[in-house]
Formats: structure tokens, sequence, C-alpha cells
């Protein structure tokens, strides 16, 4: 089985990326997420990052405006990997929209959700935060976003509530994640399926100069505890358009297929996990 990988698409799915996925040499599709552009808004996260919130430095009217660009080119992304006819079986990344864990109401900026999105296409099946069973594996997608650990370890938030908070949240997702690995079955073998990386595993920032996290390590902690103590033979993330590669983390194999919106993704040959990065 050749399983290829892919994220980080940021409203561009490159034709070289579609013929190959589009190939009989493929069987199935993972997706790490991403697949909304969010560039517009995270250039405004940079230029105030701890001042206040992007859409109050443009108004709520512009805001909406790109917010609707941003919703509309992931969900074209998804449209056109619907049309592949092949299982792509997808968790979000920080960049999409989608109904935070633990949330009780919508955020008014936000035009839609991809969840709703999804239910109408049949050959896109959200893993975000579920077990799924394959006839040769069971995946277990954990994405969206997470408060990377380097924001517990040397706080961010000026503002002591919004520290607590923060902690909270990343107490709460920590939670979350142990109890989905409780799903996991004894027979068959695991691909995690995430869109952060692990804490110190292809995640130091260098490819952003201007990125407040510039130098530093945004990796999450906890997938590093569940890795290693439930082994899953394949870990999926993205997250890091600076990398593409791989590396062990315990008994795992821990790939980033790069990032689709620059042609890069990852095919992957099961189970003797044989990997060819494309470019």
């Amino acid at each position: 089985m050749k399983i290829l990988a892919i994220g980080d698409f940021h409203g561009k799915f490159p034709g070289k990326l579609k013929r190959i996925a589009q190939s009989k040499e493929i069987d199935l599709i993972l997706c790490t997420g991403d697949f909304a552009d969010a560039d517009k808004i995270r250039k405004l996260i940079f230029k105030n990052w701890t001042d206040k919130p992007w859409y109050e430095q443009i108004g709520i009217k512009k805001a909406k405006q790109i917010e609707k660009e941003s919703f509309d080119s992931g969900l074209n992304v998804l449209n056109e990997l619907n049309k592949l006819n092949k299982k792509v079986y997808v968790v979000f990344g920080n960049s999409d929209f989608y109904r935070e864990r633990g949330s009780t109401s919508d955020d008014p900026l936000i035009p839609g959700f991809y969840e709703d999105k999804i239910r109408k296409l049949k050959n896109i099946i959200l893993v975000d935060n579920k077990k799924l069973s394959t006839r040769d594996f069971d995946i277990l997608g954990f994405g969206g976003y997470v408060d990377c650990t380097e924001y517990i370890k040397n706080p961010i938030d000026g503002d002591k509530e919004e520290q607590i908070m923060r902690l909270e949240r990343y107490l709460y997702d920590q939670l979350k994640l142990k109890k989905l690995f409780l799903k996991k079955g004894k027979s068959k073998e695991i691909i995690f399926l995430a869109h952060y990386p692990p804490y110190g595993v292809m995640d130091k920032v260098s490819f952003i100069k201007n990125s407040p996290m510039y130098g530093k390590h945004v990796g999450w902690e906890p997938y590093n505890e569940v890795i290693r103590k439930h082994k899953p033979k394949l870990v999926l993330c993205g997250h890091m358009h600076e990398y593409q590669g791989k590396k062990k983390l315990g008994k795992s194999l821990v790939v980033n297929p790069g990032a689709a919106f620059e042609g890069k993704a990852a095919v992957i040959e099961w189970p003797g996990l044989r990997v060819k990065f494309l470019r």
C-alpha cells in the first residue's frame, strides 16, 4: 500500500501534487491540515503580537472579508481533494475553520465551519479527535490549534488571567489527547495523524524571521508523551514549513511531508515505511 501524506496547503493545491494524488500508485491520502490560506491574518497577528487582536487593528468589516477569503481558499482545497475519488483522511490545522474543542459558542467573525462542509464530501473523512479503523491499521487523529509548550514554559501573556486561561486550555487538550489514545486497539498498528509536531522534533522556527517565536521550539510536548508510551508505528505532522523530513521518536517514525503549497508531500509505503519525499 502507498500512502500520500500531505498538508499545509494554505489555499493552494499544486497541479503536480494533484496528478500524483490521482495516480494509481496512491491508495489513500492522509492530510495534516491547514487547508486555508491565513497569510494575511498571520501577518497582522505578528505585527501586534501581545497588544490587541488583529481584527481590532483593521476593523470588523474588513476582518470579516479577510476571514471569508481564507475560508473559501481552504474549502476549495477540500473540494479538490474530494474530486480525487480516493479516501482522504484529514485533521484540521491551526489556520482552519472548525469548532473549538470544548467551545459552546461560535465566533461572529467566522463565516462557517469545515465540519459542516465535509459532511457533504463523500471522500473526505474527518478523524480529528477520533479513532478510525481501516483494514491495515488504526488512524488516531488530533489536529487543530494547540498552545505550544514554549508558551507554557515561558509565558507570553502579560495578563495573569490570560496565562491561567492558556494553561487550562493546554491541560484540557492534553487530557483529550490521553483519552483518545485509550481508544486504540490492541491488534492493529497505529498511524497518528496530527498537525503540530512533537516538542523538539522538527519544530524550531527558522523560516519566518519576523515571527515572535523565531529561533524557538513550537512543538507540543503532550504528543511526545503519548508517542513514547503507545508507540504508534507512524506519526504524520506538519505546521512547520521549514521542515520536510523524518526522525525517530522512541520506536515511532515521525514524518513531516513538507508544505503542499510549495509542491511538497511524501509517499510512504506501508507497512515497510519507506518514504519518498516529493519536492
